[in-house]
């Protein structure tokens, strides 16, 4: 029987505080800053976060850990040009970016992988899949940025959001994200620290790079990739206006006119389905549109498709039983 003096504990190692951030010299002879989470053997997903954001912002949806990590996804995230602690070099477009990350991949011995754009890591996600279109396995863009739609479009300053990088993080009072204990703290966080590693008066010359990609660089040609493709919009998005999914479409349908692409559209949401459907997304990346995933009485389950609509006229809910819980 152990004395009160000699209690043995079940925590033996550290908890993590985050993504951990490596480096690594690549074929072009850059040094990348990324992160690699999850097992080996899991699936690899490529992450592509929002504008603006440092290679750590994928923190902000491990608020779903335990679900990616049953589903055994490994998450591989590269930092982009000038943001975080990477510094900016002007030789380094979407063409060098996509070229980088792949030489990355290829270190790491991953052949192919799933990619997940979430608003501004469109044009990113694109420039992947455009470069070895034989290697994604499927693409998954979340209310994802794909280029000017003129007048429609919304007009991005870098040297305002550069002034107040927490006003661009800032999310409506009636936005799912405030079910998220520590969201709101932890995105003020990555505000500042995607535009202000470096020095705060360091110019932010990564995030001017990146909203010039998004006001002139059409998509490529993405009609050579085969893998299955999954859209996630809230049909209230006034960011990144659902306009944008008839780019991607065309883009995609370039030499497959017809093609089926999986289209989910959230009534009355807006530009936060990349983490109240984050769930799903997940669930996508590994059972490829055969699972939806829904919950009841504080309870989570994958269904069938063919389910989905009776299960929720009967008092089901989409996503994690935790987005329907009282706070």
């Amino acid at each position: 029987m152990e004395s009160l003096t000699h209690l043995e504990l079940e925590q033996v190692g550290f908890d993590p505080l985050g993504p951990v951030v490596r480096s690594a010299e690549v074929s072009s002879g850059r040094t990348v800053h990324f992160i690699d989470e999850g097992q080996p053997s899991g699936v690899p997903l490529i992450f592509l976060g929002g504008a603006g954001t440092s290679v750590r912002a994928f923190r902000l949806m491990e608020f779903a850990r335990s679900l990616r990590e049953q589903l055994n996804i490994r998450i591989i995230s590269v930092e982009r040009n000038g943001l975080g602690q990477t510094p900016f070099n002007p030789a380094v477009g979407l063409e060098e970016y996509a070229e980088d990350v792949w030489s990355l991949l290829n270190g790491l011995d991953i052949g192919y992988a799933s990619i997940v754009a979430v608003s501004g890591g469109g044009p990113y996600a694109a420039q992947l899949a455009a470069a070895y279109p034989e290697r994604i396995r499927s693409l998954h863009l979340a209310c994802a940025y794909s280029e000017s739609i003129g007048a429609a479009g919304i007009t991005f300053d870098a040297s305002e959001v550069a002034a107040d990088p927490v006003s661009w993080w800032t999310f409506p009072a009636g936005s799912s994200v405030h079910k998220i204990p520590g969201f709101v703290d932890s995105a003020i966080e990555e505000a500042t620290r995607g535009v202000f590693t470096q020095g705060r008066q360091t110019a932010p010359r990564g995030l001017k790079q990146a909203f010039n990609f998004y006001a002139r660089s059409p998509l490529p040609d993405l009609g050579s990739v085969n893998a299955p493709v999954f859209i996630y919009w809230g049909s209230e998005d006034t960011l990144v206006p659902t306009e944008h999914i008839n780019r991607w479409q065309r883009s995609l349908d370039a030499r497959k006119p017809g093609r089926e692409i999986v289209q989910r559209i959230y009534s009355g949401e807006g530009h936060d389905v990349q983490y109240r459907h984050w769930d799903q997304i997940l669930t996508d990346v590994v059972h490829l549109g055969s699972m939806v995933m829904v919950s009841f009485s504080g309870r989570t389950y994958m269904v069938d498709p063919l389910e989905e609509r009776s299960l929720l006229d009967s008092g089901y809910q989409l996503g994690l039983a935790a987005w329907h819980a009282d706070v």
